[in-house]
């Protein structure tokens, strides 16, 4: 299993990056092999389209807008999992990954998780 998750910098047990398609890097976990790899996409649909290609299994995330999530549901290849919304550093929240503490997203959660995310930046939209 490929898992992609959003960080803050490039070094050991970094914390996670709060928003998924702006994170500048992105740890690729694969076993017991963690790598930090520098974002070479520009917002949430180009990092899913990304992930597509690099065969990512699951994203574990903080916040995500509704464009990136329609596109991983549609690919019907990638889980998501929410960090939830506190500080939380790499190697910890691998931990409550494997002992199946994180909550899956879907559809049935999938807007509390949105909303969150959705009222805190405009995405560029003027009002």
């Amino acid at each position: 299993m490929k898992i992609a998750i959003p960080v803050k910098m490039k070094r050991e047990n970094p914390p996670l990056a709060p928003l998924f398609g702006k994170a500048k890097w992105f740890a690729m976990v694969e076993g017991d092999t963690v790598e930090i790899v520098e974002n070479p996409a520009q917002g949430g649909r180009a990092v899913v389209e990304w992930f597509l290609s690099e065969g990512v299994n699951a994203v574990i995330f903080q916040k995500m807008g509704m464009v990136p999530y329609e596109i991983i549901k549609a690919s019907g290849s990638i889980d998501l999992f929410h960090a939830g919304y506190e500080r939380v550093l790499l190697n910890d929240v691998l931990e409550k990954f494997n002992a199946g503490e994180l909550m899956k997203i879907d559809d049935t959660n999938v807007n509390s998780i949105i909303a969150h995310h959705e009222g805190k930046h405009s995405h560029g939209e003027k009002h």
